[in-house]
């Protein structure tokens, strides 16, 4: 994809959400297999997000890996982290390398090592059991004070 002029003025937090766009699509292709129900769920977190269709079709296509900047509010990057896992799950199934693709965001978004396997099992179980992503965020926050 060529960069379009006017992508050069593009808002700090847009270019946050596209990064962050690319690693759900990371997350979806892991497998080797992007299924219909991840392609669904790209372009409805690409909605989401502010993506067009057309800007979806294009970081599909390309696919490629940048520096990530995550956000600075943990609100933010734990909502994130949510959908990267919600991509993972939503072909029913979590394999090895979407785990390490997974653990990978999460320390890139700046969770630390010793709290991602509670972090993790908490979106996990939460996404399985269709909990809301701000109910699990309030109780992430809980289990992290309690610390």
């Amino acid at each position: 994809m060529t960069m379009n002029f006017l992508e050069h003025f593009d808002h700090p937090e847009r270019k946050q959400d596209k990064e962050h766009f690319s690693h759900l699509i990371q997350m979806a292709m892991a497998d080797g297999i992007l299924e219909n129900a991840e392609l669904e769920m790209l372009y409805q977190l690409g909605s989401k997000l502010g993506i067009t269709t057309a800007e979806v079709d294009d970081l599909l296509e390309i696919n490629k890996k940048s520096a990530y900047i995550p956000p600075y509010e943990l609100s933010k990057r734990f909502g994130q982290l949510y959908d990267v896992l919600k991509m993972v799950y939503a072909d029913g199934k979590i394999d090895d390398n979407e785990m390490r693709l997974a653990t990978g965001i999460a320390l890139k978004s700046g969770f630390l090592e010793e709290e991602l396997p509670v972090l993790l099992a908490l979106l996990i179980n939460g996404i399985r059991n269709g909990d809301d992503e701000d109910d699990l965020f309030i109780l992430y926050k809980k289990r992290r004070l309690a610390r």
